[in-house]
C-alpha cells in the first residue's frame, strides 16, 4: 500500500476582470444571488476557487467555490 500524499493550496486574489472569465460573463449577483457575493450560510464574502483537480470540479464540469468562513460550497 502506498503512503498518503498531502498537498496545500496558496490563496491568490483573483483580479476582478478574471472573475467574469470564471463566471462566463455572468455577474456575481446572477451567480450568487447577491451583489456583494455574500455566502447564504454565514453572510461573509470571501471565497476560494476550488482547483480543477478536485472531485466537484471534475465531476460537475463547472468551477466551484467554497466560503473561507464556513465551508459552504457552490458552483459559479
Amino acid at each position: 500500500m502506498s503512503k498518503p500524499q498531502f498537498f496545500k493550496a496558496n490563496l491568490v486574489l483573483v483580479v476582478p476582470h478574471k472573475v467574469s472569465e470564471i463566471t462566463k460573463g455572468q455577474s456575481v449577483k446572477e451567480r450568487l444571488g447577491d451583489e456583494e457575493g455574500r455566502c447564504p450560510e454565514c453572510g461573509k464574502n470571501k471565497w476560494w476557487l476550488l482547483p480543477k483537480e478536485c472531485v466537484a470540479v471534475r465531476e460537475g464540469g463547472k468551477p466551484y467555490i467554497e466560503c473561507l468562513n464556513c465551508g459552504h460550497t457552490t458552483h459559479l
